[in-house]
């Protein structure tokens, strides 16, 4: 190794993220894309810890390759230098544990990811006796990454400011040391995208130089299903929110009759609750958080940690179907509108709901059991449309049908391609695929699965992980409009009802595909499988759909007026404002003679 530099003068203080003490110490970590989906602390983790390289290193998940630069546009490389608790570059010049000077360092992200923390340490301004401030900049952001910092001991981050893809920020060094923890609100912002880090001295301190560390950094999804995760929220920020879609509003309230208003709190990007109470990042024994969805939307998961006690969601008009295949809590029960459930040992779990109508347009509220010291901590939590079947729904391992719970989509999966032989759905956690071949958790060799369509209604999207090599999609009635917005497909190509495109994503980040066109497979039968080739596979996450526009069409034949509909139901009024009442025993094409009383038509397909 190179013989190290003098780190700039520093105190050395004891570093902790600590948290509540009522939180518990057990941390066990589920096999799953939990948020965040990954992260980094420099210091421990492979191939950061100990390096002393001037190639790019690439985290051990594959989602963040980090490289070194001598110069502030990046084209000279320079080595990445892990020392201590700190990660800097060492391009010949200045300090080797940091980055300063004219040196800038790249985050690279890979598709379906994007920053969601990234925790500075032993940064700040150098030789000034007033003001020591650097003014750091992270460009390279596809929107607005609503940037904010949570202090730790004392705060360090000020004058954030966006503007045309590039974040700039103050940063103090206080001589104490210790993190400056910046998150990202809207992790999208970063997806797939190479952030580039560079300083200079702040014009707002008298600094004469400035220095700069890393010390970790986490990574979540950014193309997936929607969802609230803590970063979204902000930790004693605000007491309502409401995502960027307008399905899900949430509040915090500081009693458990939801009267009292109380701001959301967060631990780091892990958890969140409301603000106050024994532990601010969870909801306590005399708190509660509600949650108000949109028609036709629904909970569909809930993912919770660091928790304990009988936890309970009131509001339901009906069964929401709870489920857990990890296993990770007991004692599950519904009643009057209410689930309960009591968490497993503190760690990472996720819940699912089958029943998405059960919650859809109502209000939903989270309490825990009001005995002190008992928490519920929610990691995130995820809604999807009424016309959904998601992995969550595949219930057991065993079977090679399943229905989703609006009776409008039946998959089978299938041995062959095309399906004959009947096979077995496989699950796993919140991806399946067809038991058997290389891979049981996915669709791979000669294996596929039918997707049934019925009532009108049409492929909308479809969300895979661990997906490489050729997807193919046959049975349509027309071009289904695809659309990838991760821009990860290639080789797009759609002929005689076949659509295909090559999707080399391997790697855990679920990535939805969308279809502008569902009248394409509305009530139709789809095949979907890969080419065959080995190493071709999909883990499907979700299927999504919606009813097809239906046109109801008036011709005049004679002396007889004829009507003709696609599919649904038809209903007739004597006047336009209504009251329609649906006609039994018409079938399209329907004929009305002529002359007669007036009359108004339309079409149900719901």
């Amino acid at each position: 190794m190179r013989a190290s530099k003098p780190v700039a003068p520093r105190q050395n203080h004891r570093i902790a993220l600590a948290f509540s003490a009522g939180f518990l110490t057990v941390f066990f970590t589920m096999p799953s894309p939990a948020f965040p989906i990954g992260g980094a602390t420099f210091k421990d983790n492979a191939p950061f810890a100990g390096c002393y390289t001037a190639t790019p290193l690439t985290s051990s998940d594959g989602l963040l390759t980090l490289a070194g630069w001598a110069d502030a546009a990046a084209t000279t490389p320079a080595a990445v230098w892990q020392w201590w608790w700190i990660l800097g570059i060492d391009s010949g010049t200045g300090n080797g544990a940091l980055l300063d000077g004219a040196e800038a360092m790249t985050l690279q992200f890979d598709t379906g990811v994007g920053a969601s923390s990234i925790f500075f340490l032993y940064t700040g301004g150098i030789g000034g006796t007033v003001n020591n401030l650097a003014r750091l900049s992270i460009s390279g952001f596809s929107s607005d990454p609503q940037a904010y910092e949570i202090p730790h001991n004392a705060p360090r981050i000020s004058n954030l400011q966006y503007a045309s893809g590039t974040l700039t920020f103050d940063y103090l060094q206080d001589n104490a040391g210790d993190f400056g923890q910046l998150f990202f609100a809207h992790p999208v912002a970063g997806g797939g995208r190479r952030l580039k880090i560079t300083g200079a001295v702040s014009p707002n301190g008298d600094a004469t130089s400035w220095g700069a560390a890393l010390y970790s950094g986490t990574w979540q999804e950014t193309f997936g299903q929607p969802a609230v995760v803590p970063v979204n929220v902000r930790h004693n920020f605000t007491n309502t929110f409401t995502t960027a879609d307008g399905v899900l509003t949430m509040r915090g309230y500081a009693d458990t009759n939801a009267t009292v208003p109380a701001n959301f709190g967060t631990y780091l990007d892990q958890c969140f609750g409301v603000y106050g109470g024994a532990n601010t990042g969870a909801v306590d024994s005399n708190e509660c958080i509600t949650l108000q969805f949109a028609p036709g939307f629904g909970l569909s998961r809930l993912e919770g940690i660091y928790s304990s006690g009988q936890v309970s969601l009131s509001g339901f008009a009906s069964d929401p179907g709870f489920t857990d295949p990890a296993g990770g809590s007991f004692g599950a029960t519904y009643s009057a509108g209410v689930v309960s459930f009591y968490p497993m040992d503190g760690g990472r779990h996720i819940y699912f709901f089958t029943n998405r109508a059960a919650s859809a347009g109502r209000t939903l509220r989270v309490t825990v059991d009001p005995t002190a010291g008992y928490q519920f901590a929610i990691s995130e939590i995820e809604y999807s449309s009424v016309h959904s079947l998601t992995a969550g729904d595949v219930v057991g391992n065993s079977g090679s049908s399943q229905t989703a719970g609006d009776g409008l989509l039946t998959i089978n999966a299938y041995v062959d391609t095309p399906g004959t032989v009947p096979g077995s759905l496989y699950q796993n956690v919140d991806w399946f695929g067809v038991a058997g071949g290389n891979n049981s958790e996915a669709i791979d060799g000669t294996e596929s699965l039918a997707l049934q369509f019925s009532g009108g209604a049409g492929l909308t999207s479809l969300g895979t992980r661990y997906t490489s090599g050729q997807v193919v999609i046959s049975g349509f009635a027309s071009d289904p409009g695809f659309n990838d917005p991760s821009g990860t497909a290639t080789s797009i190509a759609y002929a005689d009802g076949i659509l295909s495109y090559t999707f080399n994503a391997y790697r855990a980040p679920e990535l939805l595909v969308q279809f502008s066109n569902p009248a394409a497979s509305a009530g139709r039968s789809l095949s979907l499988h890969t080419d065959g080739n080995a190493g071709s596979q999909m883990a499907v996450t979700r299927i999504n759909y919606a009813f097809a526009p239906v046109q109801l069409s008036v011709a005049k034949v004679g002396s007889d007026i004829v009507l003709s509909w696609p599919m649904g139901t038809l209903m007739q009024a004597t006047n336009p404002a209504g009251i329609y009442n649906e006609m039994t025993g018409v079938a399209s094409p329907y004929t009305n003679a002529l002359p007669g009383p007036q009359r108004f038509f339309r079409v149900k397909v719901q």
